[in-house]
């Protein structure tokens, strides 16, 4: 999500401070769900399987009520976004309330996708601009040293204790400007992160590498010797993500001119995920410039994102999870400044209806089927 978060606002951080291969074996089917062996396109961990998608929600604690409210018992999400930042520093650490939070989750049905932020105190736009150093965030601290080092292994032991499935977001948006992050370090950082949680014996977590479309197109770079600008490499990443905001993001011409577009950077990035052999998730997603509130908006929304946003996800098969982010952007200073708008489906129908009409078909994954994803059973 570019910008600024607005910590007191997310649930888990106001608790925490205070190549094309498909993979389809079959596998046994899951303790008590009868039918068919289930098979998975990637063999990835809590990947559902052939032809299901994993529905899930955003962070917002005030909007995700409302969000349920709209849909059937039946059709409730499955997963909860979350987000935790180690490197903010002007907080106190409580890592036994980030336990909390996760086990409040997982009570209420839901798997929860973690973003372990990278950023530090993430300045506003003002306060960047501002800056000698645009690359203000902590990952070449992290990578290069173990000043944050303490931070990581208390969530080593936060997750190891929490035992049940957890999709883990390392640096989500590892490449926007919004973030800053550094290039060759940030795979680094990403890489340490992640031979911690398995030296400590976390094997109920999946690893997730998430880009963003408003960035630029070179998370597949290389330099002369080989090294990775971005990507952290296939042996610790369990799952690509992408978030889409703008209708750009979802539908539109590609490119030309040996210029990309934000579809056609999310297409690239799509089919980057394809030729390594990984699912894919959307962990954000809203039509960031629609008003819902509006009939005229959100008629606009449904036309323009939603219909193309649910339509990249039918055709992108390797797309296999999604999150709605259900929230009034204009709450947030920084993000009505940017021109985000209203996107609580609540505030209107003519969004809404079509909305729970869609996640009524039979391909989404709701809360109460997760027995169905790969390995959960392991981690009940």
């Amino acid at each position: 999500m570019r910008g600024v978060r607005d910590l007191s606002l997310s649930g888990l951080v106001a608790l925490a401070f205070g190549c094309g291969t498909s993979v389809t074996a079959p596998e046994p089917d899951p303790p008590g769900v009868p039918g068919p062996a289930l098979t998975y396109q990637f063999g990835a961990k809590f990947e559902p399987p052939v032809g299901r998608v994993v529905h899930g929600m955003g962070q917002w604690d005030a909007y995700n009520p409302k969000y349920q409210a709209l849909l059937p018992a039946d059709h409730q999400p499955a997963a909860e976004l979350q987000f935790i930042p180690i490197g903010d520093t002007g907080r106190p650490w409580q890592p036994a309330k980030i336990g909390l939070a996760l086990q409040a989750v997982s009570q209420q049905g839901r798997i929860p996708l973690l973003d372990i932020g990278l950023r530090g105190n993430q300045p506003t736009q003002a306060e960047l601009a501002l800056l000698s150093d645009k690359l203000f965030a902590i990952d070449d601290e992290v990578s290069n040293g173990t000043a944050w080092d303490s931070r990581i292994q208390d969530l080593v032991q936060v997750l190891r204790d929490f035992r049940k499935p957890v999709m883990v977001r390392i640096g989500g948006e590892f490449s926007g400007w919004w973030n800053g992050y550094h290039p060759y370090d940030f795979p680094k950082a990403f890489r340490k992160i992640v031979m911690m949680f398995r030296a400590g014996g976390v094997d109920n977590a999946a690893f997730i590498w998430c880009y963003e479309p408003a960035a630029s197109e070179d998370f597949d770079a290389q330099d002369a010797a080989g090294n990775w600008k971005w990507y952290p490499g296939a042996d610790v990443v369990d799952w690509f993500s992408i978030d889409l905001f703008a209708k750009n993001d979802v539908s539109g011409p590609t490119g030309g001119h040996g210029v990309l577009t934000s579809y056609g950077k999310t297409l690239k990035f799509l089919d980057m995920a394809v030729t390594v052999a990984k699912p894919v998730v959307i962990a954000e997603s809203s039509p960031s410039h629609y008003d819902l509130a509006t009939a005229e908006g959100a008629a606009l929304a449904w036309a323009e994102w939603f219909a193309p946003y649910f339509q990249l996800i039918g055709v992108r098969q390797e797309i296999k999870w999604f999150h709605y982010i259900n929230y009034d952007w204009g709450q947030a200073s920084y993000y009505a400044s940017s021109g985000w708008k209203n996107n609580d489906l609540s505030a209107g129908p003519a969004a809404s209806v079509l909305y729970v009409a869609e996640l009524g078909k039979p391909k989404y994954l709701h809360a109460g089927e997760q027995a169905i994803l790969k390995d959960y059973g392991k981690y009940k």
